[in-house]
């Protein structure tokens, strides 16, 4: 008969393949890549790691179960929230964003972001370099926010989009806050402070978060990265949250799901708390 521990490093891999591919799944939904018509197929694979999560519970200590059950959850929240958004019901709801009546930003602050890359409704900064750059809530207010190449720039973002899209940026400073998610690629040297529903994070080293988030974040293809708790240290900041309805108290920022590391019971060594006394959340109010 296989060993408990056996049995345990199994699961592990198997759970963490099994995850990922419905994660990449969604990116691929939301980046274009593949036909909304996936969505079935996707609840078809949470339900089946469920269902193996279950089958698993004779071996897996308590802890590791109730960790993984929030996993599933989260996927599955990030699944709802993508189909709500990009297949909406026909029937009248709350909060549905015009398609047509977008008032234009000045040329001078603000540019639209390659449609080939985002979605077409994405609005943001791309290709600037030592700028202190800012968007307005009314600008961002349940938009799709963009920032691509950007090279030691400080970047506010007010109000609530509602996600925002960062690729690309080295030796920067970003201020958001989206009311559901912040996806952050191939960046370096930077300082983040967020907050959001879901934060993911992909092919990025050497790089600080102080975050608030409310299902746990996930990294994949990163070294180097610290994270440390969202501070409200700004009535920009406090503003932000009361719009979204974010409860400070409920911050999952030690929650941090890599994808490179299969092992449940060992810390992955990509990541790492940043120590109280290095904590030193900068204040966009230096920037404003």
């Amino acid at each position: 008969m296989e060993s408990t521990t056996n049995q345990k490093t199994s699961f592990d891999l198997s759970f963490k393949t099994k995850l990922k591919e419905i994660n990449d799944m969604l990116i691929s939904i939301e980046n274009n890549c593949i036909e909304t018509d996936n969505f079935h197929d996707i609840l078809q694979k949470i339900n089946e790691l469920q269902e193996f999560l279950n089958d698993s519970k004779t071996f897996l200590p308590a802890y590791n179960m109730k960790k993984c059950s929030n996993e599933i959850k989260d996927i599955t929240k990030c699944y709802e929230q993508l189909h709500e958004k990009l297949q909406p019901k026909k029937k009248f709801t709350f909060g549905k964003r015009p398609t047509k009546s977008v008032v234009k930003p000045k040329e001078d602050r603000f540019e639209p972001i390659n449609e080939s890359k985002v979605y077409k409704e994405d609005y943001g900064f791309k290709n600037r370099s030592n700028e202190n750059l800012m968007l307005t809530e009314d600008e961002t207010f349940s938009k799709d926010i963009a920032l691509d190449v950007l090279t030691n720039c400080n970047v506010i973002i007010c109000g609530t989009p509602s996600t925002v899209r960062v690729t690309s940026l080295s030796t920067c400073k970003i201020f958001a806050c989206a009311s559901t998610s912040i996806f952050v690629e191939n960046c370096k040297d930077t300082i983040f402070v967020c907050a959001s529903q879901q934060l993911r994070i992909h092919d990025s080293i050497a790089t600080d978060f102080y975050i608030y988030v409310t299902s746990s974040a996930i990294i994949e293809n990163c070294k180097q990265l610290r994270f440390a708790p969202l501070t409200l240290n700004s009535i920009l900041l406090k503003k932000s949250f009361e719009i979204a309805s974010f409860d400070e108290s409920n911050n999952n920022w030690k929650i941090i799901n890599d994808f490179d590391w299969l092992s449940s019971y060992e810390p992955s060594p990509n990541w790492c708390e940043i120590p109280e006394e290095e904590r030193d959340q900068p204040s966009e109010n230096n920037y404003v």
